[in-house]
């Protein structure tokens, strides 16, 4: 998942309007500046200019966020049951939440890539930095969820709702204690029995540990060889998982979902292609292109989910069965559409669109939204479950009513438990040769 936000000072609420009158007094001070003084003033000021371009980012990430959060409360309340009323159709898309997370992850590379490449492919405070950055980024907030989930687990059954064969039990082997607090979810899937949503993490966190190679390889070879390295290990990924459900003597898997490199480095290739020099000259004319790229991968991953389209929890193993299809799709689009959106200006109707202050302000704590709404929405539903009057209704009125309540509280929650875990603790990288 990611959730890698650029929180430029303009991405807050009310600092469009602040950056926008500094801005104004700066270049009234740069007017009396010599020339050489005047022209570092304003490189001073371009980054923030460039990031505030990018609020559509957030926006993205936000919508991703709640399509997975819905598509849980939907579970809970209807299950994989497809709704046939003309007027409910449009409901049937949150059991396909799971390509939000295919967004996130292209999000991410995205994001983490964005700063390399404005830095000629490289990390300006360091790997050591970066690594300690991302740590301080990951790890807080999801050790506070494990320790809430647990909590919450002594007095709301989380496992009710049947996701995982062990279920969340009282007492957990030691298997499941040591693989969710070394995050390897993703390789030990048989012991991700806390939370569901935790293998993501796992996979983003693993994801990380390849992301020097990756620019390395961009810098060195290029756009083409990264993607045709990326593709190659996709592969062999999952013919090596398809051979090996468990490795021999592990007891462990490949880590999962196997074709995920192949994702993360489509959000590096979406970044270089929209940001990076070497592809100036003929930008304007790619980015044209990237939109009828994104239509035309919309138009195909339509159509594979119309062809593996849920109606009941069979037909669901069946689609998560295609998923080594579906999944690359989804990033390819996602690539497409970001490579898209970057080259609008921040005033056209799609880019306000993805842009809403709302949006803006979710996509701030969409990592804490999906890590902590689990939990929330099972302890309201176990306690809805408890008066008559709802566990008689039949099954849209639930849904309804589980949004009504789950929802408010999942975005409340998680907006506090960012403040806490988010913002107060957290770790920045001093840019080498910087003033301490």
């Amino acid at each position: 998942m990611v959730f890698e936000t650029l929180r430029a000072h303009q991405g807050r609420p009310g600092a469009q309007r602040h950056g926008q009158h500094q801005r104004h007094h700066q270049g009234q001070a740069e007017a009396g500046l010599p020339a050489g003084r005047r022209a570092q003033a304003l490189n001073q000021t371009a980054l923030p200019a460039e990031a505030e371009r990018l609020l559509f980012l957030d926006g993205l990430r936000a919508l991703a966020a709640l399509w997975v959060m819905f598509g849980h409360i939907y579970l809970f309340a209807v299950g994989w049951q497809a709704q046939t009323f003309w007027a409910a159709l449009p409901l049937n898309l949150l059991m396909y939440m799971h390509l939000g997370v295919d967004i996130f992850l292209v999000l991410s590379g995205y994001c983490l890539a964005l700063p390399a490449v404005r830095h000629g492919y490289r990390v300006a405070a360091g790997w050591s930095s970066f690594f300690t950055a991302r740590a301080f980024r990951i790890l807080p907030p999801y050790m506070a969820t494990l320790a809430l989930i647990l909590l919450v687990n002594c007095f709301v059954p989380l496992a009710a709702w049947g996701r995982h064969d062990l279920g969340l039990t009282a007492t957990m082997s030691s298997q499941v204690w040591w693989s969710n607090l070394l995050l390897l979810q993703d390789i030990y899937g048989q012991y991700n029995n806390i939370n569901g949503a935790f293998w993501s993490i796992a996979c983003e966190w693993h994801l990380y540990f390849t992301f020097p190679l990756l620019i390395w390889l961009l810098r060195r070879y290029g756009l083409g060889v990264l993607l045709a390295v990326s593709i190659a290990l996709a592969w062999g990924l999952t013919r090596l998982s398809g051979a090996y459900p468990r490795l021999p003597l592990l007891d462990a898997s490949v880590p999962q979902p196997p074709y995920f490199i192949a994702l993360f480095v489509l959000g590096i290739a979406a970044a270089a292609l929209a940001h990076g020099q070497p592809f100036a000259a003929w930008r304007a004319q790619m980015q044209r292109h990237a939109w009828v790229a994104a239509a035309m991968l919309l138009a195909l991953l339509a159509g594979v989910i119309h062809h593996y389209f849920i109606v009941d929890p069979a037909s669901a193993v069946k689609f998560a069965g295609r998923f080594a299809l579906v999944d690359p799709l989804t990033g390819a689009f996602s690539a497409a559409l970001l490579v898209a959106l970057s080259g609008l200006a921040p005033g056209r109707p799609l880019r306000r669109l993805f842009e809403q202050r709302a949006l803006v302000r979710i996509g701030g704590f969409s990592y804490s939204l999906y890590l902590v709404h689990i939990p929330i929405v099972a302890s309201v539903f176990q306690g809805l479950l408890q008066l008559p009057a709802y566990a008689n209704l039949g099954s849209l009125p639930k849904f309804f009513g589980l949004a009504l309540l789950a929802a408010p509280l999942c975005l409340g929650f998680a907006y506090g438990f960012a403040r806490v875990f988010e913002r107060r603790i957290h770790w920045r990288p001093r840019r080498r040769g910087a003033p301490a």
